[in-house]
């Protein structure tokens, strides 16, 4: 028997009741849906971890310095100065495999020249060194040197975002900006980059001058905390692990047990970030399979229910020549027909809640192509197990009890 008959008929059988028939997809529609969805979401999380820790430097050791408030300040003071050079200078001499060493120190600026409120600018004093460290990359003109950096000289480099904002269609370099009562030269401009994660610098509205610079024309230097930040680049992102807990004893010892700071290893984050996206995606798995359950279930309901209704049918069709195996595989084809359809149909939805939730959740959009092979595969295998009951017992149906309705 050819399955193109068997499948034009069952098509014809679907539709003689389609609200049956659209009830009966909604489980599949649903379970292939949110495995789509799933796939998608999880790409674009894990696209927007990976594209976090290149932009911290993926294998950058990264100092933090953290607030203390106003009541602990009296007693840290006393044990502490908080995050400062001499620690970036200790952190380079013990940890041995250290290839370079970049800080950098925010500052918000009073009034400014721009048509940008000031409130609105982050101002970043740094070393030259940063460059190489954060895997920051200058699009037009140049980064900040050694010599901007030795000679405390008034040049800037700004964010793409700002760049764009302060000069559009214009190119930057060569200009001048006036931040507070100083005049910088604009040298370059950064390339755009993804966002940032929590913590991390908005580079693409970022204005970064040499770190001597910062201190002698804007802010003299802090009688506590110097710095915001040290990091230090490590040959692996594996050996940034270990480095944390050198980094975590020395500076221990060095603040006086003062917990004034945070030591942050990108391979320990992107573990983090591995296991919450692990759990989220246990958790639709499990809500996929469920969904997918009970549409099988739904599936093999309406299937019996063909076979009831058809049984002089397939009396007629087993008298007139056709096998058991042709009418076994006449309902297998149809329960299949039906699953692949939900699962069309899960995919379209899946795909677009996947653009929702990743315009919702801030996280890049991501069309996952094997999700498509997951759901067709998904689709065939609950449509032969939800009609393979259904077709066994019609198959196993008498001729003769068959055309008497029985």
């Amino acid at each position: 028997m050819s399955h193109f008959p068997a499948l034009a008929d069952g098509f014809v059988q679907l539709r003689t009741n389609p609200l049956r028939t659209m009830l009966t997809l909604l489980g599949v529609v649903f379970g292939v849906g949110s495995v789509v969805a799933m796939v998608s979401i999880g790409q674009g999380a894990e696209r927007q971890i990976l594209a976090g820790i290149e932009a911290m430097g993926a294998t950058s050791l990264h100092v933090r310095g953290t607030k203390v408030d106003t009541q602990g300040l009296a007693d840290v003071v006393n044990v502490s100065v908080g995050l400062s050079r001499s620690d970036a200078e200790a952190l380079g001499k013990v940890l041995d495999d250290a290839s370079e060493i970049a800080y950098r120190a925010a500052y918000t600026p009073k009034v400014t020249g721009l048509p940008v409120p000031p409130s609105e600018l982050d101002v970043e004093g740094v070393t030259a060194t940063v460059f190489r460290t954060l895997g920051l990359e200058v699009t037009r003109g140049r980064p900040l040197g050694n010599a901007d950096e030795r000679s405390a000289a008034a040049t800037a480099v700004l964010g793409a975002e700002l760049a764009e904002r302060l000069f559009p269609g214009v190119d930057p370099v060569g200009r001048s900006i006036r931040v507070d009562y100083a005049w910088l030269e604009v040298v370059g401009v950064l390339a755009q980059r993804e966002k940032s994660g929590e913590g991390e610098v908005a580079w693409d509205r970022a204005i970064l001058i040499p770190y001597p610079t910062l201190r002698e024309l804007f802010e003299p230097e802090r009688t506590y905390g110097d710095l915001d930040q040290i990091s230090v680049t490590l040959p692996t992102i594996e050996a940034t692990l270990p480095g944390k807990v050198v980094a975590e004893r020395l500076l221990a010892g060095l603040h006086g047990g003062a917990e004034d700071f945070t030591v942050i290893s990108p391979e320990e984050l992107l573990r983090q970030r591995e296991e919450a996206q692990r759990t989220l995606t246990m958790v639709l798995v499990a809500i996929a399979a469920i969904s997918l359950v009970v549409g099988g279930i739904g599936v093999m309901n309406i299937m019996l229910a063909n076979v009831s209704e058809r049984v002089v049918e397939i009396g007629l069709r087993r008298a007139v020549g056709a096998t058991r195996r042709d009418v076994l595989s006449q309902l297998l084809l149809e329960s299949t027909m039906i699953c692949v359809t939900g699962g069309a149909m899960g995919t379209v939805l899946g795909v677009s809640g996947a653009a929702i939730a990743a315009w919702i959740m801030g996280i890049p959009q991501v069309f996952a192509w094997e999700a498509l092979l997951l759901a067709l595969f998904i689709s065939i295998g609950v449509g032969l197990a939800s009609g393979i009951v259904p077709a066994r017992r019609a198959a196993l149906l008498e001729p003769a009890v068959a055309l008497r309705g029985e």
